[in-house]
C-alpha cells in the first residue's frame, strides 16, 4: 500500500480500500502487517494469498476467536475473502466501499446461535447462501 502510493504519488479510494483490507486481515489473523512469523512472505497480504485451501485459510485465522464455533469460523472466512478483494493487486479490481459495506452486511450472522467454550452450538443453523448478489460469490 505504501509502495503503491510511492509509485503513483496520488491518493485515491482504491489505495484506501487496500488499507482497509489490510486492517481486516490484521483483525482476522491477530497478526501485524509485517509479522516475523510470515517467514519468506513479506507482508500479511502475500502471506494470506499463499494459502490456497479453506483449511489453510482457517488455520490463518486468530485461534482466540475462530476456535469459538463453526459459525464464527465461516463468518471469518467470508470476511477474509472480502479482505482479499480489497487487497487485489490491481486497483481497478478492488471493490468500491459501498460494495464492501454490502458484502459485510451480508456476511453477518442471520441466526440466533450461541457457541459454548467447547465449540458446540446451542441451536441448529439453517443452511443458506450468505452472498447472493455480491461480487464475492465467485470466491466461495
Amino acid at each position: 500500500m505504501v509502495l503503491e502510493y510511492g509509485y503513483t504519488l496520488k491518493v485515491d479510494e482504491k489505495i484506501d480500500i487496500y488499507s482497509y483490507g489490510v486492517v481486516l486481515l490484521e483483525l482476522l489473523t491477530g497478526k501485524t502487517p509485517l509479522d516475523p512469523s510470515f517467514e519468506e512472505s513479506t507482508d500479511i497480504v502475500e502471506w494470506i494469498r499463499k494459502k490456497k485451501s479453506n483449511k489453510s485459510l482457517l488455520e490463518a485465522l486468530d485461534p482466540a476467536i475462530a476456535s469459538q464455533c463453526k459459525h464464527v469460523q465461516e463468518e471469518m472466512l467470508l470476511v477474509l475473502r472480502i479482505a482479499l478483494l480489497c487487497t487485489a493487486k490491481l486497483p481497478k479490481e478492488r471493490p468500491h466501499m459501498r460494495d464492501i459495506i454490502t458484502m459485510l452486511g451480508e456476511a453477518k450472522p442471520r441466526r440466533k446461535s450461541v457457541c459454548h467454550n467447547g465449540g458446540q452450538e446451542s441451536s441448529s443453523m439453517e443452511k443458506s447462501t450468505v452472498f447472493t448478489t455480491s461480487p464475492a460469490v465467485s470466491l466461495l
